[in-house]
């Protein structure tokens, strides 16, 4: 059961239009769309790009390549880290002990197999929405179909509106939404 505080939170932050978005750079870029959601949702989704600090969170003042990273010794004692083994958090090259990005051959990549830059600084930010979507919180799309719209719609060069979508990765359950570009997001 979610303790108090945070149900507050996320009562405040619905009702209020703010949703999160985690990124490398505090950029909104994406091929695919920009994907918005709770801060659960926001972390969970740029740790398993990137990985997951051994202490603290991604706050924008840490250095990629100087963070120590958690290895499996941490990512399975800490009952925080439960739901963090997923993308670049696992697989067989990933140390027992915590460790630097830059002390792993295998590498963080963006989407595109881009390398993600040891000298960028991560960081989990609120976002508001200034554009129109299709849709509403209260009547999400599936996750998959959210996803196969904004991405053919963005194919065809006629992606005008964005999706809400109930999540069935990331804070599994909660309301996340998708949008074109980054006109349609206002950075708080």
């Amino acid at each position: 059961m979610k303790k108090y505080k945070e149900f507050i939170n996320e009562w405040y932050s619905y009702s209020n239009n703010v949703y999160y978005h985690g990124s490398t750079d505090k950029n909104l870029n994406g091929e695919r769309g920009i994907h918005i959601g709770t801060k659960l949702a926001a972390t969970q989704a740029l740790e398993a790009r990137i990985g997951v600090p051994a202490q603290g969170e991604w706050d924008g003042t840490r250095e990629y390549g100087k963070t120590l990273l958690a290895g499996k010794y941490t990512l399975r004692t800490k009952p925080e880290n439960k739901w963090k083994c997923t993308g670049f958090n696992c697989g067989s090259d990933v140390p027992d002990d915590d460790y630097y990005p830059t002390e792993r051959q295998k590498r963080a990549t963006y989407s595109d197999n881009t390398l993600i830059p040891f000298d960028c600084k991560p960081i989990i930010f609120p976002v508001m929405i200034i554009g129109k979507m299709t849709n509403t919180p209260n009547n999400p799309h599936s996750d998959s179909k959210a996803n196969g719209m904004i991405i053919r719609n963005l194919k065809m060069g006629n992606a005008k509106s964005g999706y809400f979508y109930e999540n069935i990765g990331e804070d599994s359950g909660s309301i996340s939404a998708v949008v074109p570009d980054k006109s349609f997001l206002k950075i708080l």
